[in-house]
């Protein structure tokens, strides 16, 4: 039985799947890790919407609040509705400004460390 030594097995590890993983990460980030961040951020604005209950309040515009069926009531329970739903659409649109802004973030993350990196090492030389 052949037996390989520690250093050409570490060797093997740091050369071949460490390298290779660093070669890959960027693959994996603007295709995998894509589609991973796009459903994360799917599942945020879904869970903003319940949480502030948008469809649901849109849905009962128009029934009337506390049983008071009488016009009074419907006027009364229109007004507060609409009142409530807009300030809610509000939230529920800076909720998706907010979810957006992180997603670029994300999405631009790899290309702002990689510049910072050749910069740093002074790559870019006389460019600047």
């Amino acid at each position: 039985m052949v037996k390989e030594n520690i250093l050409a097995k570490s060797l093997k590890f740091v050369l071949k799947d460490n390298l290779l993983d660093i070669l890959y990460w960027p693959v994996w980030w603007y295709t995998t890790g894509l589609k991973k961040a796009l459903g994360q951020m799917k599942t945020t604005i879904l869970q903003g919407n319940n949480e502030l209950a948008l469809t649901l309040w849109i849905k009962n515009l128009f029934v009337p609040m506390f049983a008071q069926y009488d016009w009074r009531g419907r006027i009364i329970s229109f007004f507060m509705r609409l009142v409530n739903i807009i300030i809610r659409a509000l939230i529920f649109l800076f909720w998706i400004i907010f979810s957006l802004i992180v997603f670029l973030f994300w999405l631009s993350l790899p290309i702002f460390l990689i510049f910072q990196v050749l910069y740093n090492l002074n790559l870019f030389g006389k460019l600047w």
